[in-house]
């Protein structure tokens, strides 16, 4: 299931409880076994780690509190796996 973000009511209503931050989705090709570093390599926070895996590709981490929901990660994405959205409450710091 894809993270959404604030629905558009709750935008006009100022019910925005949380900045944006870029949510990595399903589709990075890092979980295909692929290494990419594209989105880490344009984030001028450096909010984008990537934790090493053993045998796998390094996986894209989101630091929450570092990301300033730009979005420049998300055009940068060759997967197109990256959206803006809510922080989620397990996201990584």
């Amino acid at each position: 299931m894809e993270t959404q973000g604030p629905s558009r009511r709750a935008l006009f209503r100022g019910q925005l409880i949380s900045k944006p931050i870029a949510v990595i989705g399903e589709t990075c090709l890092a979980e295909a076994g692929i290494v990419c570093r594209s989105c880490g390599d344009v984030c001028p926070e450096i909010a984008i780690r990537f934790r090493p895996r053993i045998g796998l590709s390094p996986q894209a981490i989101v630091n929450a509190a570092a990301c300033t929901g730009c979005g420049d990660c998300v055009g940068a994405c060759p997967g197109d796996a990256i959206t803006l959205g809510a922080a989620q409450s397990g996201a990584a710091s």
